[in-house]
């Protein structure tokens, strides 16, 4: 795995982007607990649980650098990748795609002297496609 960062990337297919990405905070995929009480149960017995059918894809979310001139595609459906680091001895780095919308777009404070950033939230539309790193044929 590798040791830093460097060389993450999101792309949005149908905005584009051209902005400095300086984190990503990666979706996290939950689901949802179902719970299975019934009538047969004693006393100090614990409420039994499955999984829900369905998974929740989360948010991704990603701090750039702010472009004044950049206009976020609030509710536009599209594809979106991001891409991790290229592991050492690999040429590819592991990919996760998926169809997602930007559902904020919120500008930090404006300080001297300090880089402006602004935090991009897609919301995980669909299910989402994972590709481990891998090496070029």
């Amino acid at each position: 795995m590798s040791d830093t960062g460097h060389g993450g990337a999101i792309t949005l297919a149908t905005s584009g982007m051209a902005l400095d990405i300086i984190s990503i905070v990666p979706p996290e995929e939950t689901v949802e607990d179902v719970e299975l009480p019934h009538l047969g149960l004693d006393d100090g017995d614990h409420v039994p649980y499955m999984p829900a059918d369905l998974v929740e894809g989360g948010e991704l979310s990603f701090v750039v650098a702010v472009d004044p001139d950049y206009d976020a595609p609030l509710r536009t459906v599209q594809n979106v990748t991001l891409t991790y680091p290229i592991p050492s001895g690999m040429d590819n780095g592991a990919t996760w795609i998926f169809s997602g919308y930007v559902k904020g777009y919120a500008h930090g404070e404006l300080k001297t002297s300090e880089r402006m950033e602004a935090t991009i939230t897609v919301k995980v539309a669909g299910n989402i496609t994972k590709a481990d790193a891998s090496n070029d044929p």
